[in-house]
């Protein structure tokens, strides 16, 4: 069976040393794979997608690839082939995606607990989901980069679609879904204590992967939209 590939939206540059992919997906939801430039000129790959000639020659003319993560289970599978591509660097995905990956050729490692200390990046495991997704926090740019703990689509769903998207809470919302607490959430107090650890940190913009980079005010954006649906932060 040929492979499916999804075409991408070019790159965007977002700040100083972070950029954004926009990729179509088999639905309306979207995607995002994220770059992001360490000082010592290393790249860190979010969410990674495959990726066309030429903007594999983009990719290559920021800087070397070191590192690409997975972020949660659902956002994994491309992590194999951009791995095929840059083999000298370091895989990151959750713990119950090691064995998939293992299976294709690729030594991983457990993105929750063996990320690297770096100092203008930040991983944080946000605990109690069964998505195992970590967030990411880009210090310089005061930027919180996330998966699916948060969405922020616009009015895009029609007919029943959108009367289920509404009820879900995702189109022309920004925060997380219903979803997220009644299915993704294994235990909904360490959620939130981890939404909890996000809220102490300065950042301005949220990067999602399904929907919008929101440019401004992400902090209170996110504590509103958490409260939302959860009833408290």
């Amino acid at each position: 069976m040929p492979e499916v590939s999804y075409p991408n939206l070019p790159p965007r540059q977002l700040a100083e040393n972070l950029w954004e992919v926009p990729g179509t997906w088999k639905n309306k939801f979207g995607r995002r794979m994220t770059v992001i430039r360490l000082g010592d000129g290393s790249l860190v790959i979010h969410n990674a997608m495959k990726l066309n000639d030429s903007e594999l020659a983009w990719l290559n003319a920021l800087g070397r690839v070191s590192y690409i993560v997975g972020p949660n289970s659902f956002h994994g599978s491309e992590a194999s082939w951009m791995a095929a591509r840059f083999p000298s660097a370091q895989v990151f995905v959750p713990l119950n995606k090691l064995a998939d990956l293992k299976k294709q050729g690729i030594t991983a490692k457990d993105l929750n607990v063996e990320f690297p200390s770096i100092p203008e990046l930040h991983c944080i495991p946000m605990h109690g989901t069964r998505i195992h997704e970590a967030a990411f926090y880009h210090a310089p740019s005061r930027t919180l980069i996330l998966c699916d703990l948060a969405f922020n689509m616009g009015d895009v769903f029609t007919g029943f679609e959108r009367k289920i998207m509404r009820w879900n809470k995702v189109g022309g919302r920004f925060g997380p879904s219903r979803l997220t607490k009644y299915l993704f959430a294994r235990d909904k107090n360490s959620l939130i204590t981890s939404y909890r650890e996000l809220f102490t940190l300065p950042f301005d913009r949220v990067v999602v992967n399904h929907g919008d980079v929101l440019e401004s005010g992400g902090s209170r954006a996110l504590q509103e939209g958490v409260r939302e649906i959860f009833g408290r932060i």
